[in-house]
């Protein structure tokens, strides 16, 4: 952690990954990201001793140990609640930077004035990519899987559209959103936007994030030079288990049905479980298990929405 005024703070949020974060954090600490910097740590009410080890091992971090799991959105709120530097870095407690990342994520903020985010690359620790930008969820994106035309698309549309494999985020762009595993924000853009969504516990809040960015006037870059390594479902995979799925699904047809209105939210749905019953089918013929149980989870998420949309995503 650099000891001068800090130009980033970097917030990282944990829930019951004592080791898993410490590791992390030790990883950050011992390399050079070009730009001084702070760290801030929420600890969502751990039981396994998170908070502990990482104030022992990290003395100079401001670290607040929480009594309760508030979720993703609210926790991650009240870092950014405590954050004064110019610049904030949300960091998942089980990714790590890569040398210079955060140095390479600023640069990018001065390079791009109308970019109001920056996400970095994110590969697994085995450095295969992680697909982390998308586009916003939409009729076309469901259409597309529901039809099966999106395998008919050639590889060089599929990539411009953002689509899983063919975009090997290789370069930098502009896109929709990007996974919140690491997102660096200006102060001024945050004062603007304000945080996350605290009705979404947890999936959905960096998409929607994102899209309210988008509707402040600024954009989302992405930069390849900056390197963040993510783990993934750390935390949630713990307590949410089987559930993963259909927290998404249910996210995301929330957030068409705000945004386009019922009518569009009724056919979005229609059409993600028709994709799912799609890859039940074709998953069933060849034996795959957890495909078939992926798709059974979409299918059953928007055939059932009207009444899981009362419930928090």
């Amino acid at each position: 952690m650099s000891a001068d005024v800090p130009l980033v703070d970097v917030c990282v949020l944990t829930w019951n990954t004592r080791d898993i974060t410490a590791e992390a954090l030790r990883r950050l600490r011992d390399s050079e990201q070009g730009v001084p910097y702070r760290l801030l740590v929420r600890d969502n009410g751990s039981s396994d001793g998170t908070a502990d080890a990482v104030r022992r091992a990290f003395p100079d971090a401001d670290i607040d140990a929480g009594s309760d799991n508030l979720g993703f959105a609210a926790g991650m709120n009240t870092l950014l609640q405590r954050a004064t530097a110019p610049n904030v870095l949300v960091l998942n407690g089980d990714a790590w930077l890569e040398p210079g990342a955060v140095g390479r994520m600023v640069a990018a903020l001065d390079a791009h004035p109308d970019a109001g985010v920056v996400a970095p690359r994110l590969l697994r620790p085995d450095g295969s990519l992680e697909h982390s930008t998308w586009p916003f969820p939409g009729l076309w994106l469901s259409a597309i899987y529901a039809t099966g035309v999106r395998w008919l698309l050639p590889s060089r549309l599929a990539a411009r559209l953002l689509l899983e494999p063919d975009w090997q985020h290789d370069r930098g762009r502009y896109v929709p959103w990007a996974v919140g595993a690491a997102l660096l924000v200006p102060r001024r853009v945050l004062d603007r936007v304000g945080g996350f969504d605290e009705s979404f516990f947890m999936y959905g809040e960096d998409v929607d994030w994102c899209w309210r960015v988008r509707d402040a006037g600024y954009r989302i870059w992405f930069e390849p030079s900056a390197v963040v390594r993510h783990i993934g479902g750390a935390s949630s995979e713990q307590r949410y288990v089987g559930a993963v799925t259909v927290r998404k699904a249910a996210a995301s047809a929330r957030m068409v049905t705000a945004r386009r209105g019922p009518a569009v939210g009724a056919l979005f749905r229609v059409l993600e479980a028709m994709t799912g019953i799609r890859i039940w089918a074709l998953a069933k013929l060849r034996g795959d298990h957890a495909a078939m149980t992926w798709g059974k989870a979409v299918a059953r998420t928007n055939l059932r929405l009207p009444q899981r949309e009362r419930e928090r995503s």
